[in-house]
């Protein structure tokens, strides 16, 4: 149940992320490219079984992800960009006429429901900061060798964020209709050149409508890591329908690791224990980095 509510709540939640980033969205639409099989590039992304952080079944990336923007850049310059949605056919695979010569190739993989991010510069992917612009996001960054003849390149994806999943479990009370997560400490810039977060530390805020959910309540938040360690401080708020505070609790040096998710789970609304418990999760085949009790 609490896996299906995280889902659920995923697809109502709205994104407020202030940070020093500008955000500029990139003007990409499918080409006809796209859908062409007489190209001499012909890409297409792994549809091997990953695992999502809010479940622990294997799906196939074409399911998980709503968008796959290909982006193909030269001496620094992006020279084309295509974005696929869910449903189109051949979702997944993108064929190209390139001249030859040497490229780089970025996929990008996401379910960002508001907007692309801007994929001008692959050392500075920007998401849009409003609405839902964060989701669980793939990538492939690397060079390309363009010849004459058609070529089939099969890349496989990897995660690039980590996560925060907080798990709310006494009763919420009736009066509460929004939880916001506000958190800082990483970025919300991702470079694919390193596979990192951007050097800027990033203020990031999530806003959830709870009216009519109860109790074991699970709430997630993304962000890139800088280094393949690090930290977030997260304040949780509790609102009813006119923005009064009814509850609030801060979470300082939340543990976290690079492509892994923590865990936290315990009281907002009543008195919780004085003690709190890190369990350290060896199973990484979940991406489960630590569980902690607050």
């Amino acid at each position: 149940m609490r896996n299906l509510r995280l889902l659920a709540m995923t697809f109502i939640a709205l994104f407020a992320f202030a940070g020093c980033e500008k955000v500029v969205l990139d003007e990409e639409s499918t080409t006809d490219e796209t859908k062409a099989a007489d190209g001499n590039v012909i890409i297409r992304a792994s549809l091997y079984n990953i695992v999502p952080f809010d479940t622990r079944a294997g799906v196939s990336l074409t399911d998980y992800c709503s968008t796959i923007q290909f982006v193909i850049y030269q001496n620094g310059e992006k020279v084309k960009g295509i974005t696929q949605k869910k449903g189109e056919s051949n979702y997944g695979q993108a064929a190209l006429t390139l001249s030859p010569g040497t490229y780089q190739l970025l996929v990008l993989a996401h379910s960002c429901q508001l907007g692309n991010p801007t994929v001008s510069n692959p050392s500075n992917i920007q998401f849009t900061n409003t609405g839902s612009g964060y989701s669980d996001t793939f990538y492939y960054y690397g060079d390309l060798q363009v010849t004459e003849e058609q070529g089939t390149h099969d890349i496989t994806l990897e995660r690039a964020v980590s996560m925060v999943r907080l798990t709310i479990t006494d009763a919420i009370p009736a009066e509460v209709t929004k939880i916001r997560l506000y958190y800082e400490g990483e970025s919300g810039v991702f470079n694919a050149v390193t596979g990192m977060g951007g050097t800027t530390n990033s203020k990031q805020s999530i806003n959830y409508n709870v009216q009519g959910y109860s109790a074991p309540l699970s709430l997630g938040a993304y962000t890139f890591l800088r280094n393949e360690e690090g930290t977030l401080s997260m304040t949780i708020t509790a609102f009813d329908s006119k923005d009064n505070v009814i509850a609030e609790k801060q979470l300082t040096d939340i543990p976290m690791k690079n492509r892994m998710m923590t865990e936290y789970s315990g009281r907002l609304f009543s008195e919780a224990s004085a003690s709190a418990t890190i369990v350290l999760n060896a199973d990484t085949e979940w991406k489960v980095y630590r569980q902690l009790t607050f």
